[in-house]
């Protein structure tokens, strides 16, 4: 009798730290400013891909989460990473501020 394979799969070991970047919560006073702050989630996952020295989670699949509140641990352990960044952006006229936090 054969067994039945697990469905659920098992991440590869990988030779550096994963991360993983949450799209950044639009904090400014305009509802259209939402594709600015989706911008500078999208810049900071292409950034930190272009360094070796991390493995970078797709935006696919961390834009999923958007506008969700989730337990980054939780969340941590579904992506299979050890780093989460989370952050916020707000913009007023020609002034903006970012804000980001690794978890």
């Amino acid at each position: 009798m054969r067994r039945a394979r697990s469905l659920r799969q098992v991440s590869p070991a990988l030779d550096r730290p994963a991360i993983a970047v949450l799209p950044f919560t639009n904090m400014s006073a305009l509802l259209n400013q939402e594709y600015f702050a989706d911008g500078i989630s999208e810049d900071v996952i292409t950034g930190l891909s272009k360094l070796r020295w991390f493995y970078v989670i797709a935006r696919n699949s961390t834009f999923i989460y958007k506008g969700t509140p989730i337990n980054l641990k939780q969340l941590g352990a579904e992506l299979g990473v050890g780093y989460v960044v989370e952050g916020s952006v707000r913009k007023e006229g020609d002034r903006v501020r970012i804000t980001a936090t690794i978890e």
